[in-house]
């Protein structure tokens, strides 16, 4: 009797760690999880569109940037006297125009009078001179126009609203046209983007719930939807020798590991008490039963990214 009560309870012990397994297996199968997460956002890098010294800065590293607030200037004296020089020769093109114009009028009025005083071809110089002077004058008004765009351009603006971050601009640093100084971090861009196993990725879809553990807040879970799956990783063995074939380099790996295809999280709801920076890793849990909804009100997610209330 003793043996077949132990015999009960080994089998019944059995069978309860098969059923764990096997529900474990199916939860691991319907909520794919990693832990290879990461915080992402919109970067947007500014830059200058013409070379000079900075001479004005107006802000400090990790300042909170609204859109169109002046960032930095850059010495102006160079195109203001640029743009003196441009309206010196607009306003004389407009003078050459002008006389080009009265000579080619009194000609031609010469002419109606007198067929004879003087010829056709002298009356076609006098017109080809004033067309000349027009072509010159829309150029040097357009050359203004580029002086006027570039004294402008001195003065550089947040083209949105953002954050600050790892500048590299001081007063007396030369900017250079189209070279970014400095990076804006825009908080009602942040996203996750989670590496999944590809064994993983083929139950994900658009719109499962996603569960996020931040490690800097590993008490507080933020709601996410997955908003889409990347389509291609960099391949290692892309790369062409100079008789333009592929260079596939050896392996010695008795175990292939499974590629991370990037899978990227819009987040719903951020608790008041989580402050979202690039870079911070996460976990993340996909629900691919459960099918959320897709937000795009950036503006919201801004207002609770900063802590704004209505």
């Amino acid at each position: 009797m003793k043996r077949l009560i132990q015999w009960f309870l080994t089998c019944a012990l059995a069978a309860t760690t098969v059923v764990v397994l096997l529900v474990r297996y199916e939860d691991y199968l319907i909520k794919p999880w990693t832990r290879d997460g990461q915080v992402q956002a919109d970067i947007i890098t500014v830059a200058s569109r013409v070379t000079g010294p900075v001479v004005f800065i107006g802000f400090k590293d990790n300042q909170y940037i609204e859109k169109g607030a002046l960032l930095y200037s850059i010495d102006k004296s160079t195109f203001i006297a640029a743009k003196n020089l441009a309206k010196a020769k607009y306003e004389e093109s407009v003078a050459n125009a002008l006389e080009a114009l009265d000579q080619y009028k009194r000609a031609e009025k010469v002419v109606q009078e007198d067929p004879d005083a003087i010829s056709r071809q002298a009356l076609l110089q006098y017109e080809y001179a004033w067309q000349a002077s027009e072509a010159e004058k829309r150029s040097t008004e357009a050359a203004l126009k580029e002086a006027e765009l570039n004294l402008q351009y001195t003065d550089v603006y947040a083209p949105v609203a953002g954050y600050v971050t790892n500048y590299s601009l001081y007063m007396g640093t030369m900017s250079v046209a189209d070279t970014a100084l400095i990076s804006l971090v825009d908080p009602a861009s942040f996203w996750i983007y989670g590496y999944f196993k590809e064994t993983d990725v083929a139950n994900i879809k658009r719109g499962d719930r996603a569960e996020v553990t931040l490690m800097g807040y590993p008490e507080t879970p933020v709601e996410g939807v997955v908003e889409s799956i990347g389509w291609g990783i960099a391949q290692m063995n892309t790369s062409l020798d100079r008789e333009l074939l592929p260079e596939v380099s050896p392996t010695f790996e008795w175990i292939r590991l499974a590629q991370r295809i990037p899978v990227r999280i819009t987040l719903t709801e951020i608790p008041k008490d989580i402050v979202l920076r690039v870079g911070m890793t996460a976990s993340i849990l996909v629900d691919t039963v459960f099918r959320g909804e897709m937000r795009e009100d950036k503006g919201e997610l801004r207002r609770r990214v900063l802590g704004i209330t209505n």
